[in-house]
């Protein structure tokens, strides 16, 4: 445990490091417009902490490509390990490798152009205007340090948790609905910014509804988070508010 806290303690402080550049060199995530996703976006709705090695953004499509203008920034910081562009989206993945003792252990920046999309084709979600317009400005803790950042409003982060499906979804899905109730206006936002509607469904009764029914999931979140504030009873709730969702 010891050598598990001590290297996911150097990773959320390179990760720090990291996003303050960002910061700087996008004018405060303001030119481009980024917005904070994933693990450390769900900071900013929920008051635990999820340890991951990865920091995603999300950015709209618009007149080239603001991945190019990134890239450029952090050539001398991080590998690129991927990057892709296609009609409508684009996607880079940076890495950056640190020692720790006599180890090495990497941390990840991915960056989401235009579309976040999944692992197969209809997993798709587009990153239009009023995303980036209605996100939220506010201040997350990575390592020791409070970074002003953008986040997704909460319906918006509802609908890549639930199209994305993984099991470590699942288990930010249940806390966000825990803390901040099913967010007001999905199902007109689902239809606007998923092309093909359809999939919020079916990743809903799938994927989601089914993990959570685990009889293991209890255990599992409270490993995540480290909490035990999430019961059964917790848990039986909100199996019957995500239950009542549809289309």
């Amino acid at each position: 445990m010891a050598r598990y806290v001590e290297i996911m303690t150097a990773r959320e402080l390179e990760i720090a490091r990291l996003v303050e550049i960002l910061s700087k060199k996008s004018n405060c995530f303001e030119d481009p417009k980024l917005v904070l996703i994933g693990g450390y976006g769900l900071r900013a709705f929920i008051p635990f902490v999820r340890s991951t090695r990865d920091c995603d953004f999300a950015l709209k499509k618009e007149n080239g490509w603001r991945l190019d203008e990134i890239k450029r920034w952090l050539t001398k910081e991080v590998a690129i390990d991927a990057f892709e562009k296609k009609e409508s989206s684009g996607y880079m993945r940076c890495v950056r490798l640190i020692r720790i003792g006599g180890r090495q252990a990497g941390v990840s920046l991915d960056f989401m152009e235009g579309e976040v999309t999944g692992r197969v084709g209809q997993d798709k979600v587009r990153i239009d205007e009023s995303f980036i317009a209605n996100s939220l400005k506010t201040k997350v803790k990575i390592a020791d340090k409070e970074i002003g950042v953008r986040v997704p409003r909460c319906a918006d982060f509802f609908i890549l948790k639930t199209v994305s499906g993984r099991p470590s979804d699942v288990r930010d899905i249940a806390t966000l609905v825990w803390k901040n109730g099913i967010p007001e206006g999905l199902t007109e936002r689902i239809r606007e910014i998923l092309p093909y509607p359809e999939v919020f469904e079916e990743k809903l009764k799938k994927f989601v509804l089914p993990v959570l029914k685990d009889k293991r999931f209890l255990h599992s979140l409270r490993g995540m988070f480290m909490t035990t504030e999430f019961n059964e009873e917790t848990k039986e709730r909100i199996i019957e508010r995500l239950s009542k969702l549809s289309i």
